[in-house]
């Protein structure tokens, strides 16, 4: 990425911040949105205003939402914690909230004619978080929240007086068809073809005809359909971006993790977020995953994520020929291997005392062949779920094992290739920043430390049971654990067949 003459930069962020103090952030029920509010409110108090886009349906209304899905989370007691009072916490923080009601899969977002005219008037910066993360959307549903969703939102923004960022948060795997290779911070050529043509191609089939081109097309270079509705909605920005004149930036997570220190340790939430494979071992199921525990993984802290998104909003221009790209990932510093991941989550779950949910106290991280998976599934679990489907309760049990069964086939792409996503403009961005928002990523991660954290974390905040070990803060030192002797990492990853047996 050239050197540009950004009025502020990323050494100036708090200076930004200070000026563009109105801020539009939209998917903020979500985990990333979550974080990014989160640490704008705890590190910026010179922030005025946070218009966040929120989506109700059924009696509930926006006061529940924000109280219930937002502030209800326990990554803001930090922040409450700095306050005598809940009444100071709602006068110096709450305040500041203002929820206006939309949806991003409605034109112009479902924002009444008053929400808009009030966004349009003082809202400096854009923080398009709202996405589907799943990833087996039919085709049809994903273009709708990732690819349109994310167009509608510019079409607001449109209208903002005094715009100086809008940060669109995508994935580092819109180029999931490149495996084995380094991936740049550019926007590569899409596979498929002309990427306004696939898109008004899209438009104009029917319901069946999209499913058809799902399976026929998009799932034949795409390992699911939230990669490719991401990567389109990419290159729709790039051929875009000179006459829509926005000041957009792109930023690229990759496989987002568990916080790495703010507001505390492992802080973590949603089953997806928590990463299904580790809510699966922390149930106590045998996680027989599919792949090479060779294979190299890539995951990034969520706090680390927030960090670069309000940093990059820092760098954005209209005037340039293309938006800058971000990628926020580890794979070209220290990457984890997806063996070594298993031994960790193995690790964890044998020396913690057995959690109320645990379904078994078999307790191990195997590496199969996809033709022989739901076959070694069936026999160590079939009768556990024959079992319990004749219980009372036995149906949410039955169905938190029937899906992770589902992860290694959800995942299977994941866990049988890697990618090396370049961080060139990410370090140059964290080099700069202030203490506020400096992540450390050029010296890398302390994986051993990070994952007995990831997993307290799962442990306290997802399975919400009493953690023997403190989690977090000052509720939350993490003490390491005692480790049984392992054979080295490297004659383990030449034979996955025994990675992780503990």
């Amino acid at each position: 990425m050239a050197s540009q003459p950004f009025k502020f930069g990323p050494a100036k962020a708090k200076e930004f911040y200070t000026e563009n103090n109105v801020i539009f952030l939209t998917g903020a029920t979500g985990f990333v949105g979550k974080t990014i509010l989160e640490k704008l409110l705890r590190s910026f108090p010179q922030i005025t205003k946070v218009y966040l886009l929120v989506r109700i349906s059924g009696t509930k209304t926006l006061q529940d939402r924000v109280e219930n899905d937002v502030f209800a989370s326990k990554i803001f007691d930090t922040l409450r914690s700095q306050f005598l009072t809940p009444q100071e916490f709602h006068a110096k923080v709450i305040q500041k909230i203002v929820p206006v009601r939309g949806d991003i899969t409605i034109d112009r977002l479902g924002l009444s004619e008053d929400d808009q005219r009030m966004i349009h008037a003082d809202t400096r910066v854009v923080i398009n978080s709202a996405a589907s993360v799943s990833f087996d959307d039919p085709l049809n549903n994903a273009l709708e929240m990732n690819t349109k969703g994310p167009f509608r939102t510019f079409e607001i923004a449109k209208g903002i007086k005094n715009l100086s960022a809008f940060v669109h948060i995508s994935t580092c795997y819109v180029n999931a068809p490149m495996f084995d290779t380094q991936i740049d911070e550019i926007v590569y050529p899409h596979p498929l073809g002309d990427p306004e043509a696939i898109y008004e191609s899209l438009t104009k089939m029917s319901y069946e005809e999209i499913r058809n081109y799902e399976r026929s097309v998009v799932l034949k270079t795409y390992p699911n359909t939230y990669t490719f509705s991401k990567s389109l909605t990419e290159h729709l920005i790039q051929k875009q971006y000179k006459t829509m004149g926005l000041p957009i930036v792109i930023v690229r997570p990759s496989i987002v993790t568990a916080a790495k220190a703010e507001p505390v340790p492992g802080w973590v939430e949603g089953v997806a977020a928590a990463n299904k494979a580790v809510v699966s071992c922390a149930l106590g199921q045998v996680q027989e995953w599919i792949g090479n525990g060779s294979k190299k993984t890539d995951l990034i802290p969520v706090d680390i994520v927030a960090k670069v998104i309000l940093l990059a909003a820092t760098t954005a221009s209209s005037s340039q020929t293309r938006p800058n790209i971000y990628h926020v990932g580890t794979s070209c510093i220290n990457p984890i291997t997806w063996g070594y991941f298993g031994t960790c989550l193995t690790d964890y779950w044998l020396s913690v005392d057995k959690p109320r949910r645990r379904v078994s106290d078999d307790i191990r991280f195997e590496m199969y062949d996809l033709p022989i998976f739901k076959k070694r599934f069936d026999q160590r679990f079939g009768e556990q779920i024959r079992t319990l489907a004749q219980h009372k309760d036995g149906k949410k049990l039955k169905v938190r094992i029937s899906k992770a069964m589902a992860v290694p086939m959800t995942f299977k792409t994941f866990a049988t290739n890697q990618w090396f996503f370049d961080v060139t403009n990410t370090l140059a961005l964290d080099d700069a920043a202030p203490v506020e928002l400096k992540s450390g990523l050029r010296s890398g991660m302390d994986w051993d430390r990070y994952m007995e954290d990831y997993n307290a974390g799962v442990h306290a905040f997802i399975l919400k049971e009493k953690v023997v070990r403190p989690v977090g803060g000052a509720s939350y030192s993490i003490q390491p654990l005692k480790r049984k002797e392992l054979p080295p990492a490297a004659a383990m990853l030449e034979k996955p067949e025994i990675v992780a047996r503990l």
